[in-house]
């Protein structure tokens, strides 16, 4: 038998499901190890911003080279035949080689041959880290610069700083708080200022992007307009900081996974993720010199490092004003950085409170910080989840709204396996496929590489729109999946064959409205299933969405809103 323990995580389809029991198995141990080697460096802020300690298994390897461990593990102890292993990791390929001459067992661990051009990329890369990341931010530095005149004048009085996202459609139109000024008064909006992250926008975009936020009727606050030319100089310094930071052994099931860290650490692919949580950190150490007085702090909290640097700043600098971490998203438990540790509330690398969008989310908040300060806010992204439905699927067509998650892999996977659905026009199923709003439609047809099935339809407009018009939603590692359930409507996440399946749904909502299907013949069994539903069922499926809805998602109310922002106080 022949494994694959990739970065890219690429593992043997028939061992997926397995994989992801042990990733389950581990989750804790593994976030216990990792909060000891944060011990060894709890002062460093190159350490918390840094992708190893992110515990980011979207970005970071790490979790799921321990997954592969495991695995090894299991396949051994169950006496299954291994001949080769092969990886695409260093530090990797020295542990499960000298794991392997332990366990006695004779299998050959080799390392992925790179194409000319993979060789060459890997040449290129760190220039591209050392030189041409810091210039892009310092290009940024001086378009941010030149757009100043136009701002909007900042307030004297304290002021309600909130984290968010900008990217394309996202600009004037608030993507992660809808709702929430329409809930205040005019007075109150005055001190409420939006602090961006900008996403998915080419450097030739900046300009235009900023001037059209200058005119917005949103209050921005940019954090270049208040970094220093110095400031960027930390860029640089950081990846030197990094290969002096203490690393112990630190064993997972007996093996020493320190290797890992350090290759992560020190490698130029991960290395420039650290540069915009340390310009985090430095715009609130220059917010501060400016006298820009707070009242409130809200950080879009995932806790990967761009949330530490953020954090850590601002409870640095602005000890005395509050922070909140609002998680307005429901996500895997696979997505291990969304759960904060001791060692992180200790180290105040993390918000003084957590703000989830439903109390069945309070307790999962705490499954490594049993007294982390955890409080319920309005759900501001699924207020139509508690509306009147506007739409119903038509009566002679069977319509399965295809929602794709953010990672282009995932997507892929979920469309090869409809494809066959596709092909076979089986029961005249129509699949409208809805992009996430950081590809476009020719990233996903390109990636998916073979010929587009004709019942393949994009769709465009309101997700909740296109949502009440289906009879099924088939998606992965999207809060999509919640608000479906909650509407009553059947729910296909699509395991993934290659490596971490993020399921969003909760283990607790045990009703059949919901099925994880690995395989296509899974797919065309849940597909009958739903399709075939009679009058009791859906009934028995809509008292689901009613009780899934009062768990998991808070009302967007003026009183909740105004609660949220520290208006009632």
């Amino acid at each position: 038998m022949k494994l694959y323990f990739t970065a890219a995580a690429k593992i043997n389809p028939e061992h997926s499901v397995l994989f992801n029991q042990m990733a389950i198995n581990i989750q804790k141990i593994f976030t216990e190890l990792m909060d000891s080697v944060s011990r060894q460096n709890k002062d460093s802020i190159d350490w918390w911003v840094s992708s190893p300690a992110s515990r980011n298994t979207l970005s970071s390897p790490l979790f799921h080279y321990c997954c592969c461990i495991a695995l090894l593990q299991e396949l051994i102890r169950a006496k299954k035949p291994i001949t080769e292993i092969v990886t695409d990791s260093k530090a990797f390929k020295r542990i499960i080689e000298d794991y392997l001459i332990k366990q006695k067992v004779n299998a050959e661990v080799t390392r992925i041959r790179l194409s000319p051009k993979q060789r060459l990329k890997g040449l290129v890369w760190p220039i591209y880290t050392i030189f041409g990341l810091p210039l892009k931010q310092v290009l940024f530095f001086f378009v941010a610069k030149s757009t100043r005149s136009s701002r909007k004048p900042i307030p004297a009085d304290p002021l309600i700083l909130i984290d968010t996202f900008v990217m394309n459609g996202f600009i004037e139109k608030d993507r992660y708080y809808p709702g929430l000024k329409e809930a205040l008064s005019e007075e109150e909006k005055k001190a409420v200022w939006f602090v961006p992250q900008f996403y998915g926008f080419h450097t030739w975009q900046y300009l235009s992007v900023l001037k059209r936020m200058r005119k917005a009727d949103r209050n921005f606050i940019l954090k270049d307009e208040f970094l220093k030319f110095v400031d960027y100089w930390c860029l640089w310094q950081h990846l030197f900081r990094v290969r002096k930071l203490t690393l112990n052994s630190s064993f997972l099931y007996g093996v020493d996974i320190s290797p890992l860290v350090r290759e992560e650490l020190t490698d130029f692919h991960r290395a420039g993720s650290s540069y915009a949580p340390l310009l985090n950190y430095c715009f609130t150490k220059r917010l501060k010199k400016a006298g820009v007085k707070l009242r409130l702090i809200i950080d879009w909290f995932e806790n990967q490092n761009i949330d530490r640097g953020w954090n850590a700043g601002f409870r640095c600098f602005f000890p005395d004003v509050e922070t909140i971490g609002y998680q307005g998203f429901i996500e895997s438990t696979h997505y291990l950085c969304m759960y904060p540790t001791e060692e992180e509330k200790n180290n105040r690398v993390i918000p003084q409170k957590m703000a989830v969008i439903g109390k069945g989310l309070v307790k999962p908040a705490r499954r490594f910080c049993s007294d982390l300060d955890v409080f319920i806010a309005p759900a501001f992204r699924f207020q139509h989840v508690l509306q009147e439905r506007k739409y119903f699927p038509a009566e002679n067509l069977y319509t399965i709204l295809v929602a794709l998650p953010i990672m282009i892999s995932e997507a892929v996977n979920i469309l090869k396996l409809l494809a066959h659905e596709a092909d076979e026009g089986i029961d005249d199923f129509h699949f409208w496929i809805k992009p996430h709003p950081t590809a476009s439609q020719l990233m996903i047809k390109t990636a998916f590489g073979d010929e587009w099935p004709e019942q393949f339809r994009f769709v465009a407009g309101d997700f909740n729109d296109c949502l009440e018009k289906s009879n099924l939603l088939i998606s992965s590692a999207s809060s999509t999946c919640m608000e479906t359930l909650a509407k009553g409507i059947p729910v296909i996440v699509v395991g993934n064959n290659s490596g971490l399946t993020r399921n969003p749904i909760p283990e607790i909502i045990t009703e059949d409205i919901w099925s994880l299907c690995h395989t296509r013949d899974e797919i065309t069994e849940a597909l009958q299933f739903y399709k075939r539903r009679n009058k009791e069922k859906i009934k028995e499926h809509e008292i689901a969405g009613r009780r899934i809805r009062e768990e998991y998602f808070e009302p967007v109310t003026p009183e909740a809103v105004r609660n949220f922002l520290g208006f009632n106080k």
